[in-house]
C-alpha cells in the first residue's frame, strides 16, 4: 500500500488507529502538530542549524505557518512540513495510516511514469499518446525544473542530486502538489526530434495511477533489487556483479553471501567485479567496511566518530516504537541511560562526543579478508546512495581501490545523520515524524561540507537516452563497456 509521505523516503507500515475521516481534522490541529514539529526539530535534531541559520529557519517557519494557518488542510500540513528546512536525508514523515488511503484516493493523479535523470524528465512507459523516452519541458506552461525544484526529496546539505531522487513517485507528488488541475497540457520533444509536440491529457485515477506505474520501462534490474544482496556473472565479460541494497544487515549474513560471491569471483578467474549500490539506503557502516574487506589490497582504516547536542527524548510522551506503541517509562529510562554511558560531554563546546564504549567494536586497523578480490572494480552509486552505503564508496575512493560511476550521492561524504532515530507521534493528526539522534562523521572529518560522493565518471545525458531506448539499463550498460 502505498503511504502519503512528507518527505520522500519510505517508512514502516502503521497499523489503523479507529477510522477517521480528514475532514474530523480541524483547523487546530493542524497548527498544534505543526508547532510541535518545529520544537521536536529544535531540541531533538543533532545539528538542527548546520545548513541553514537559525535566524533563517526561523523566517522560512513563519512563512509557512502563515500559509497553513490561511489554508488549514490537510494537504498544505503535509506541504507546510518544516522537516524539509534543516537539509537531513535522513529526517521523516509521515501521515496516520487510517488517513493515508483516503488522502491516496482523493487526488487525481498526472497520467505517465517518468524518470528523472540530471534534473531532466523522460516518459517512462510504452503508451499511445507519448513515446516512451520523450521528453518532457514543460506542463500546464510550468517548465518541469521548477516542478522539480519544488517536489525535489530531502538530501544532506547543497547535494544536487534530490531532484533526481523522486523520479520513481514523480506523478505522486507532482499531483499532491498540483491536485487542482483538471487536465494537463504538456509539451514534450521525441527521441530522436528537436521539435517541440503538445498533448492535452485528463488526470486518472488512483487505481490507474497505481497500475501505469507498475509498468514502468526503468530500473530494468528489479530482480535484483528484490533482494538485499544478489549476485550475477558474466562469463563473457569476465564480471561479477554484486547488487547491494542495504547494509542494515546481520554481520553472519552479510558475510555469507559476501565469502560466497568473492569465492565464486575468484575461483572463475574474473577480472571485473562491478558492486552496484545505487539504490542502497545504507544501514550499519561496519557492514560496508566489512564489504570493502573482499576488495581492499591491504587493511585499512575504519574511523568515524559520533556526536550530538541532546542524548536524552526531547519529548518522550510522544515517542513511539515501529508498532506505534507508546514508550514506556523503562524504555525511556533505558535508551537515556544507553546513549549517557556512551557519549561523553564537552563542557566548552556543549556537544557530546561517542566515547570508547561506543566505538569498542571498531577496528581502525580494519584487515583484508582472506577470500578478497585483487581485480578491477566499478562501483554504481545515485541519487538513492545514502548513509552507510556514500561510505563504502568513500572507502573505495579514498583507497584508491576502483572507479566510482554514477552521479552525487544522496547523503553526505564527510558526514550524515545515523544510527539511533526517535518516532513521534503527533497528538493530532496521529502522523509520525522520525528524527535522527546522532550524527556521523567519517575519516576523522571535522567539518560538513554539505556534498555527498562525487563520481569519478559520470554516464552522459546522450549515453543515458541512448540506452534507454535500447532498453537497456544505462549505468550498468556503461560500466560494462558496452557501446
Amino acid at each position: 500500500m502505498k503511504k502519503i509521505l512528507f518527505i520522500v523516503m519510505l517508512f514502516p507500515s502503521l497499523p489503523l488507529f479507529s477510522q477517521r475521516k480528514i475532514a474530523d481534522l480541524k483547523k487546530e490541529d493542524f497548527i498544534s502538530d505543526f508547532d510541535l514539529s518545529v520544537n521536536i526539530i529544535r531540541k531533538q535534531h543533532p545539528n538542527p542549524f548546520k545548513f541553514i541559520k537559525e535566524e533563517a529557519f526561523n523566517h522560512k517557519v513563519d512563512s509557512l505557518r502563515k500559509s497553513l494557518v490561511s489554508n488549514p488542510d490537510i494537504y498544505n500540513f503535509i506541504s507546510s512540513s518544516p522537516l524539509r528546512l534543516i537539509k537531513d536525508v535522513h529526517t521523516s514523515g509521515t501521515v496516520a495510516e487510517d488517513l493515508s488511503i483516503e488522502l491516496y484516493k482523493s487526488v487525481s493523479y498526472f497520467p505517465y511514469p517518468v524518470i528523472v535523470e540530471k534534473g531532466r524528465v523522460f516518459v517512462n512507459i510504452m503508451n499511445k499518446e507519448i513515446p516512451f523516452g520523450s521528453e518532457i519541458t514543460t506542463i500546464n506552461k510550468v517548465p518541469v525544473k521548477k516542478i522539480l525544484t519544488e517536489i525535489a526529496s530531502n538530501v544532506d546539505g547543497n547535494i544536487q542530486t534530490g531532484t533526481d531522487r523522486n523520479g520513481n513517485d514523480f506523478a505522486r507528488y507532482y499531483s499532491f502538489r498540483y491536485r487542482n488541475h483538471e487536465n494537463y497540457t504538456i509539451a514534450f520533444v521525441k527521441p530522436g526530434k528537436t521539435e517541440t509536440a503538445s498533448i492535452t491529457v485528463s488526470p486518472i485515477s488512483a487505481s490507474d495511477y497505481s497500475y501505469r506505474s507498475a509498468k514502468c520501462v526503468l530500473p530494468f534490474n528489479l530482480l535484483q533489487q528484490s533482494y538485499s544482496i544478489y549476485s550475477d556473472l558474466n562469463d563473457q565479460k569476465q564480471t561479477g556483479i554484486l547488487t547491494v541494497g542495504t547494509f542494515n544487515l546481520s554481520e553472519d549474513y552479510a558475510y555469507k553471501e559476501f565469502s560466497n560471491f568473492f569465492k565464486e569471483v575468484n575461483q572463475k578467474k574474473y577480472t571485473n567485479v562491478i558492486i552496484d549500490i545505487r539504490r542502497n539506503s545504507g544501514g550499519n557502516p561496519a557492514i560496508a567496511a566489512l564489504l570493502y574487506s573482499f576488495i581492499t589490497k591491504n587493511s585499512f582504516a575504519n574511523t568515524y566518530t559520533y556526536k550530538t547536542k541532546n542524548i536524552t527524548l526531547a519529548y518522550p510522551q510522544y515517542v513511539v516504537d515501529g508498532n506505534m506503541r507508546t514508550y514506556s517509562d523503562e524504555d525511556i529510562r533505558s535508551q537515556n541511560n544507553y546513549l549517557y554511558q556512551r557519549f561523553d560531554k564537552n563542557d566548552t563546546t556543549g556537544w557530546y562526543t561517542g566515547n570508547t564504549r561506543l566505538m569498542e567494536g571498531l577496528l581502525t586497523n580494519f584487515p583484508k579478508d582472506k577470500d578478497a578480490f585483487s581485480g578491477n572494480v566499478k562501483v554504481l552509486v545515485g541519487a538513492e546512495t545514502i548513509s552507510a552505503a556514500t561510505y563504502f564508496a568513500s572507502l573505495v575512493k579514498v583507497n584508491n581501490r576502483g572507479l566510482i560511476i554514477g552521479k552525487e550521492t544522496a547523503s553526505g561524504v564527510d558526514a550524515t545523520t545515523a544510527a539511533w532515530f526517535a518516532s513521534y507521534q503527533l497528538p493530532a493528526t496521529k502522523s509520525v515524524l522520525t528524527i535522527p539522534l546522532t550524527e556521523i562523521y567519517f575519516f576523522n572529518a571535522t567539518k560538513d561540507k554539505g556534498r555527498g560522493l562525487m563520481p569519478d565518471k559520470e554516464l552522459p545525458i546522450e549515453l543515458f537516452i541512448k540506452y534507454a531506448l535500447e532498453n537497456k539499463d544505462p549505468e550498468m550498460t556503461y560500466a560494462m563497456g558496452e557501446g
